[in-house]
């Protein structure tokens, strides 16, 4: 099974009728909207911005969403949704972060510790910051984008 993390950029009237259940996350071809691939880098970066591995306060948790009251049920992770003004937090965020402060954040031990997939071990602590921050730069690019059209995002794992 692969645990691969993706974004979809969608209008705001759709991010409102998946949230108030008018519209299944299923019905809609993944295909038809622009996306994101982040690999299996998506609960690192989580991790890196939040120090946990589920939920994460604002805006910090809204870069790799995984907001259990923004849930949508879709295989065996789920899907989680963020409207247009968090997908707006979320770059706002980004912008401030320098890379001296994010590099700070990353600490190989505290991933290795709390087993944050997919760095188990200690053998290559430096090019997995380079995965992550390559992923990271990916995602803040998606999310301008997003941003700069009024859209929300959903996150999923496949």
């Amino acid at each position: 099974m692969a645990i691969i993390g993706q974004y979809m950029a969608v209008s705001q009237e759709e991010i409102l009728e998946l949230s108030q259940g008018k519209r299944s996350f299923k019905d809609l071809n993944r295909n038809d909207y622009e996306g994101l691939d982040i690999d299996r880098s998506w609960e690192g970066v989580h991790f890196l911005l939040c120090n946990q591995t589920d939920n994460g306060n604002p805006p910090e948790g809204y870069v790799v969403p995984l907001l259990n009251d923004q849930f949508l049920d879709f295989l065996d992770f789920g899907a989680f949704y963020l409207h247009d003004e968090q997908v707006r937090e979320a770059v706002t965020y980004l912008d401030a972060l320098t890379a001296e402060e994010l590099r700070k954040k990353y600490t190989s031990e505290s991933f290795v510790e709390e087993k944050v997939y997919p760095l188990f071990t200690e053998e290559d602590v430096e090019g997995f910051w380079e995965y992550l921050k390559m992923n990271l730069d990916n995602i803040e690019a998606f999310y301008r984008k997003a941003a700069s059209q009024g859209q929300g995002i959903i996150f999923y794992i496949i």
